[in-house]
């Protein structure tokens, strides 16, 4: 697998970063070879565009020619105009209207590799865009409102709008003591409204030092008024996954989340069951929002046969049509019955592991269809230590399915009874796939 770099653009110093932002182009390493944690948020190996002769310097000598002039002749001092450079990529990739393609400065850079790393200073939730649910109701449905254009009055219908939320508090975390629960979306932290805010943005605003005090305002799913929760940050250690023994001889992994240490933990969970004698595996990917797609294949194939007609785990489609398949690595792990829980939390690298598992019939899919992202984020360095996670492809699962059109549909339709709590004794979609695991066990 080739690795290039960007190419070094001679620039005036205060564009250098827009100038990166069109015309450099950058290739992580595959899985398989060393790759820094950034490479991807569940995302293979992509190449953007590079430079060429075909690329207009227009775009770039008119936003120089507006950086002048702002400088030259705004009322007051600037004293950082890197931020103006920061708010113009940000205006620039505003218009794709891509919820998840965004830019990130040094400091918002640095915690993402963090948090890909699995520590951090702060409350302990995983943060997602959440669809906001329909305001209308009709006959029962949820119905979409209806929006005005401000300036001629045209009604735009079917639009989607999405907010930060909480997707789920990582266990023991202060997020999970001060009550949090998935699915709450955050209105304001510290009383600052986050409307229009992306998750990087509302994500910096609640980290802070081990020790002081954050207020977030939500909003939750039968409650009338917001909530203001007070939290403690703390030092979080990001778990990667739960494990336990169940009775029957089942096992029990509830993976959280696809971080550096997702794989070489799962590997180390499903030895642990096998010697505790575990006959079969419930695998919880409820409310898991994906990760680094490398350790979704890791895991992806220690739970598949070795068989040759099965090594497709995903492929990727990027816009120029050309193809890319991502094939199992390693040998497999586990080889007894198993099912797999999931949700509408479930997105991107969950979606990739239960669409592999599912349409090899690996595994029997219990619980809600799940989040439907199925798209590939790039995180790409810029020149001074920002980036960009640029959506670079679309993928699909072994069978040709199209996860981003309706996301991974159960194979044992269930829906979580109303004012139940993952994980609690009256997790009706656990019991079912107990039930349903039990079944397959005494088949063998």
């Amino acid at each position: 697998m080739r690795h290039t770099h960007p190419r070094h653009l001679t620039v005036t110093a205060l564009i250098l970063v827009l100038l990166a932002a069109f015309l450099v182009g950058y290739r992580v390493r595959d899985f398989g070879i060393e790759r820094p944690a950034w490479a991807a948020l569940a995302s293979p190996t992509a190449s953007l565009g590079t430079l060429d002769n075909s690329v207009s310097l227009r775009p770039v000598e008119l936003f120089k020619e507006a950086l002048d002039q702002v400088q030259a002749n705004y009322v007051e001092p600037i004293d950082q105009p890197d931020k103006l450079v920061y708010s113009a990529i940000r205006g620039m990739l505003l218009p794709l209207n891509d919820v998840y393609t965004r830019f990130m400065d040094p400091k918002e850079f640095a915690e993402f590799n963090t948090d890909n790393q699995g520590s951090l200073s702060g409350i302990g939730a995983t943060l997602s865009m959440l669809e906001i649910p329909a305001l209308n109701v009709k006959d029962g449905e949820g119905v979409l409102p209806t929006i005005v254009c401000p300036v001629c009055g045209t009604e735009i219908k079917d639009v989607k709008h999405y907010r930060v939320g909480i997707v789920e508090p990582l266990p023991g975390s202060p997020a999970k003591e001060a009550g949090l629960q998935a699915n709450d979306f955050i209105l304001k932290v510290d009383g600052e409204n986050t409307d229009g805010k992306t998750v990087g943005e509302v994500a910096d605003k609640i980290r802070g030092k081990e020790g002081t005090k954050v207020t977030l305002t939500i909003a939750r799913k039968g409650i009338e008024k917001p909530l203001d929760i007070d939290i403690t940050r703390a030092h979080i250690e990001v778990p990667s996954l739960e494990k336990k023994m169940l009775d029957d001889k089942i096992g029990y992994l509830h993976l959280l989340t696809f971080n550096e240490k997702t794989a070489t933990e799962t590997r180390e969970a499903l030895l642990w069951m096998q010697k505790q004698g575990a006959q079969g595996l419930v695998l919880d990917l409820r409310n898991n929002p994906g990760g680094l797609l490398r350790q979704c294949i890791f895991v992806a194939s220690m739970l598949l046969p070795n068989d040759k007609d099965k090594a497709l785990i995903v492929e990727t489609r990027m816009r120029n049509k050309q193809e890319e398949p991502y094939n199992r690595v390693g040998q497999q792990v586990w080889d007894q019955p198993m099912v797999v829980l999931v949700n509408k939390g479930s997105a991107s690298a969950s979606e990739i592991l239960s669409g592999a598992l599912k349409d090899y019939k690996r595994a029997t899919i219990v619980g809600e269809s799940t989040f439907g992202k199925a798209l590939v984020q790039t995180v790409i360095p810029l020149s001074n230590g920002s980036a960009m996670a640029i959506t670079t492809a679309h993928y699909y699962t072994p069978n040709g399915y199209d996860v981003g059109k309706k996301g991974v549909p159960p194979d044992v339709a269930v829906e979580l009874a109303k004012d139940t709590q993952i994980l609690s004794e009256k997790d009706n979609q656990a019991l079912e796939a107990i039930k349903i695991l039990k079944t397959d066990i005494a088949k063998k």
